[in-house]
């Protein structure tokens, strides 16, 4: 078991040390003070849950839709979607390529 905690932490560290984890990691900082973006991440996951707890009222998306436009125009947040989402895309690569592998281990014929 010790060998699989072993990979997995190389796993983990890969990400970790990516450029884009750590590009995250200093914007969601310099991100943190900046009220305006807090503000709007606030009225965000306000919305969203009003928008859940209404049935998901058109009014409420409407201005869900422009708060997130509101901070979608925000250059600072962009960057760091844009690094989020790659982040994320080496978790899916990496959990992705676990399944197929355990699929394959167990579903091949013998």
């Amino acid at each position: 078991m010790e060998k699989l905690y072993k990979a997995l932490d190389e796993v983990i560290f890969c990400i970790k040390d990516s450029n884009e984890y750590k590009m995250c990691l200093s914007l969601k900082d310099k991100m943190s003070t900046n009220d305006e973006i807090v503000s709007l991440v606030e009225d965000v996951k306000r919305l969203q849950k009003e928008y859940i707890k209404k049935g998901h009222d058109s009014d409420v998306k409407k201005r869900l839709d422009e708060v997130n436009k509101r901070l979608n125009d925000i250059p600072i947040y962009n960057v760091y979607l844009s690094n989020l989402e790659k982040v994320n895309e080496k978790i899916e690569y990496v959990k992705d390529s676990l399944n197929d592998y355990f699929y394959k281990l167990l579903n091949e014929k013998v």
